[in-house]
């Protein structure tokens, strides 16, 4: 049932015009901000952490590895040297209900879609 409506959600995101994020993604950039990680993580630009653009892009398609990762059960794809930074920073996004890191990690992903 997840996977139907992850897809039926893809598809939507596909055939918008971009001209406003969807509620999930809405949601996840709520979770973004109020969980500190936009003061690492910028939309084009790497500071602390790298940019959305980036994650966004190593991600893409892979967002199940994402999810694990967030969760603690997985390895980062991008600069894993730098990860351990990170680490203090999952202890609060593991304790999110699973919808929430959901919308998190669709806000991560679908960051190559908005303007900057």
């Amino acid at each position: 049932m997840k996977k139907l409506i992850l897809a039926l959600y893809m598809a939507v995101l596909f055939v918008s015009d971009g001209s406003a994020q969807s509620p999930i993604a809405e949601n996840g950039k709520g979770i973004f901000e109020s969980k500190g990680c936009a003061l690492c993580h910028k939309q084009d630009i790497d500071t602390v952490g790298p940019s959305l653009q980036k994650i966004a892009t190593a991600y893409l398609g892979k967002e199940a590895s994402l999810l694990s990762y967030l969760r603690g059960q997985g390895a980062p794809i991008v600069e894993p040297a730098r990860a351990p930074v990170m680490n203090p920073q999952l202890v609060k996004i593991r304790a999110l209900f699973d919808e929430d890191m959901q919308a998190l990690a669709t806000y991560i992903i679908s960051a190559n879609d908005r303007p900057f």
